[in-house]
């Protein structure tokens, strides 16, 4: 399961630098033919948004993989260290059988989008769309990858998530 994770987290570098660069060269380009040309690139916007979104999920879940969210301390902090390995077991058990649910839910969606096309670039919208089930996938195998090193090592090994 390291070995997956540690793949799928070189694919989300990747895309992420690939995205933020193509986003700004979108949007500079956008600017200075808005600007200075007065002709609008009239499919720059969609394409950013679709962009963002993508790059929104797939950091999302480098920052699982990083264990940089945003987490609270206050009460995990005051336990014995077997009690805050027991906490982290189960709270990371929560998120996984959450993002299942998810995970179904958004892949379901996906398959629901059939002739569904975006109004500038006319793509077909799954392409966009396909960034949160691939997002959430992604952030669930780091997430179980987690989990068990944390079950097979017995020890707090990192921050809460």
């Amino acid at each position: 399961m390291k070995a997956i994770s540690n793949i799928i987290e070189s694919i989300e570098k990747i895309l992420s630098i690939i995205l933020i660069i193509a986003i700004t060269l979108i949007l500079f380009v956008n600017v200075i033919y808005r600007y200075f040309l007065h002709d609008p690139i009239y499919w720059a916007n969609e394409a950013s948004i679709f962009m963002m979104a993508w790059a929104t999920f797939l950091g999302g879940s480098l920052g699982l993989k990083y264990k940089t969210q945003a987490s609270i301390t206050f009460l995990v902090g005051r336990l014995s260290e077997e009690r805050k390995r027991i906490m982290n077991i189960a709270t990371h058990i929560i998120i996984l059988i959450f993002l299942a649910i998810l995970l179904y839910i958004s892949y379901d969606w996906i398959f629901s989008l059939s002739n569904t096309k975006s109004s500038s670039m006319r793509i077909p919208m799954w392409i966009p769309y396909l960034s949160v089930p691939v997002g959430l996938t992604f952030a669930f195998i780091h997430l179980l990858d987690q989990l068990i090193d944390f079950i097979k090592d017995g020890r707090q090994g990192g921050e809460s998530v």
